[in-house]
């Protein structure tokens, strides 16, 4: 799963990212620790070309309360909530890092926060979006008013790669920029994640 990532404000590259944001829609967007309903920049494909909106980390939970932060590869097309948003509300999520947590097998009680990155750039996470009325949270078209809504995105998470395994089994879907591209203009997804082996660096967190 992905419970929790980061956006470093001093990496140049998600500082221009930042400075394209219009904050005048969401001016309480978050850096540092992303954490679950929490404002961030996503991508998604414009009518043109790809743009950077934000949105709010949590796709609410149809007729009960919560959300739902994760959305899992191989089930996409099987569940609801997710069918129809593979097709129309793609995303992808830039990211300086993601945490993952391992227990201590000699003590259940005892958590180690480990951080994930890759070395020489930057992680985008596949993702999923969906805009919600405001009045009635109600699922809207992508046609509704940009006035009546607000903008959620859950992160596509798939079986954890040899690099992420030994801490935990689940992963977000990381994709380099051609796979990113390719996501948000409609690739297969059982064909990304096969191809898909992303190269990652961790440590734990003190």
């Amino acid at each position: 799963m992905c419970g929790r990532y980061y956006i470093d404000v001093d990496d140049e590259e998600l500082r221009k990212i930042i400075n394209e944001i219009d904050k005048d829609v969401y001016p309480d967007y978050k850096a540092g620790e992303i954490l679950p309903s929490d404002i961030a920049p996503i991508y998604v494909m414009g009518s043109k070309k790809i743009k950077l909106i934000l949105a709010r980390w949590g796709l609410p939970k149809q007729k009960r309360k919560g959300i739902i932060i994760n959305a899992r590869a191989e089930t996409l097309t099987q569940k609801q909530m997710f069918k129809n948003l593979v097709n129309t509300n793609r995303c992808v999520i830039p990211a300086s890092a993601f945490f993952e947590w391992k227990k201590d097998t000699l003590n259940s009680k005892a958590i180690d926060k480990y951080i994930f990155r890759k070395n020489d750039s930057l992680l985008f996470m596949a993702g999923l979006y969906n805009k919600v009325s405001i009045y009635e949270n109600k699922q809207l078209s992508l046609f509704s008013s940009e006035h009546d809504v607000d903008i959620y995105f859950t992160i596509i998470t798939r079986e954890a790669n040899p690099f992420v395994s030994q801490i935990h089994d689940r992963m977000p879907l990381i994709l380099s920029k051609k796979e990113a591209n390719n996501w948000l203009s409609g690739i297969d997804i059982d064909e990304l994640v096969k191809n898909n082996n992303a190269v990652l660096m961790s440590e734990i967190v003190e």
